[in-house]
Formats: C-alpha cells, structure tokens, sequence
C-alpha cells in the first residue's frame, strides 16, 4: 500500500514474460522501472554506458524536462541521477561532484570513505531479486528528492569492503570471483566477478587495459553477448552460454 504522504506514488506492477516492470508517479512526472533494461531510455532513445566509456550522465547532459523516463531496475546513480535531472526533479548537488561522478570509471573512489558509499549501504539493490527492489527504489527516490538537499550521511566505506572474496576458477590467467562478496572487486578490481544479472572483467593497472578488451572480444565472439565498456573494464550480462564458457556451473 503507498504511504499517503510520500510525494511517490506506485503506479503498476507488471510481469512481462520473463521480466518485470513497475511505474513510479509524482505529480506528473513517470520513472519506469524496467529488468530488461541496462540502461535509461528517454523518448525512444536508449542512453547506455558503452565501449566508447562515456557516462550516461554525460550523454544525457543536455536532456531537460520531459514527464517521462524508462530505466533499469536499480538504485545506480549512473542511471538514477540522470533521469531525475532529466524530469527536472530535485536531488543534492553532491551528486554532480565531478569525482562522484566520475567514480563509477575510478574504483580509486571506493577506497576511502564517502557519502556515496554511505548511500549504497542503504539503498543498494545490487543483491535483490528483481522481485524485492520496488520498496528499495522507492525508499532510494523518497531519500534522494526529499526537501533536505545536503545528503545528510556520514561518510562511510561500503559495507562489502570488509567483507572476504570466494574464488571460482580462473579463466586465461585471470581470477574468476565470486560478484556478491566484494573484497576482491572494489579492492583491486583485477579478474572476472559475476554479479547476479552481469560479469565484469577488469583490471585496476592501465598496462592491462588491453588485456580485458581483447579477452571480452574473444568472449563475445563465442558467447554471443555483447558488452558495455568502461575504462580499464568491461561488463557482459550474464548468460548461461558465457558461464559455460568461463568454466562455472550454476
């Protein structure tokens, strides 16, 4: 049931074939809520973060004042923040900081302590089930739209830096771990880490750049998939085919 007095109101929740849609209203402003969607689309044109590493922020940089914005299914301010800044809805300045911004191509970043980090602890939905992030999305738009714009959090470090890594394998001399325990991934970043709906493969020392984009070339020609590029990594959803590929077993 809505709380009568949030200003986001649930609009549906739909189940279409394998995946899931849910809508979000205030006022007369839309945020559509899509599984299928590993980016935001705004008036038919998909913005995602692709192999040419640019952000999506950047991307939909000029986009102003439209009522309505499709959007993957999470509480990633590499797609949330755009979309609020594209409904022309209000949210703290912090997250236009160039390095806030710029930390989702500098792992760096979540090295030390921040109020990003301190956001993602609260509201992270990067290990739920489609099925259970509505209320966490919600409760991430009440937070980031509310009349306090200071972000009022301390700095913290993410929650899983302290916790440990689980290796699976290796895959041409690199590392395959474990997405969902994040020692390893937001330490070093060096190896394959699947994640629930994705695999990265990633390196922290530009040297190796290289290295990723050609292995993801060589997986992308055998498994099918496609991949989004960033610097120093790259990011494939995940399949069966590619899993196989890697050498796991669900």
């Amino acid at each position: 049931m809505d709380d009568p007095y949030s200003p986001w109101r649930l609009v549906t929740t739909l189940l279409v074939e394998c995946g899931m849609r849910f809508e979000i209203e205030q006022g007369p402003k839309r945020l559509i809520f899509d599984s299928d969607l590993h980016g935001l689309r705004i008036k038919g044109t998909e913005y995602l973060s692709g192999r040419d590493g640019v952000l999506i922020y950047d991307k939909t940089r000029d986009l102003r004042q439209t009522d309505e914005v499709e959007l993957q299914m999470s509480t990633n301010t590499s797609t949330l923040i755009p979309a609020l800044r594209a409904l022309g809805l209000p949210y703290p300045s912090y997250f236009d900081e160039r390095e806030v911004v710029e930390s989702q191509n500098d792992i760096t970043f979540y090295w030390k302590a921040s109020k990003l980090a301190a956001f993602y602890n609260r509201f992270s939905t990067d290990e739920l089930d489609y099925a259970d992030r509505e209320p966490v999305i919600r409760q991430a738009l009440e937070f980031l739209t509310s009349k306090d714009q200071t972000i009022p959090l301390p700095e913290e470090l993410l929650t899983r830096m302290l916790q440990p890594s689980r290796l699976l394998g290796f895959y041409q001399g690199f590392p395959i771990f474990d997405g969902s325990t994040g020692f390893a991934k937001l330490q070093s970043r060096l190896g394959i880490h699947l994640d629930p709906d994705a695999v990265m493969i990633s390196t922290p020392l530009d040297k190796y750049e290289d290295d990723v984009y050609e292995l993801a070339e060589g997986l992308a020609r055998e498994s099918g998939s496609d991949y989004s590029k960033k610097k120093n990594r790259v990011i494939f959803p995940r399949d069966d085919r590619l899993l196989r590929l890697l050498g796991i077993k669900e």
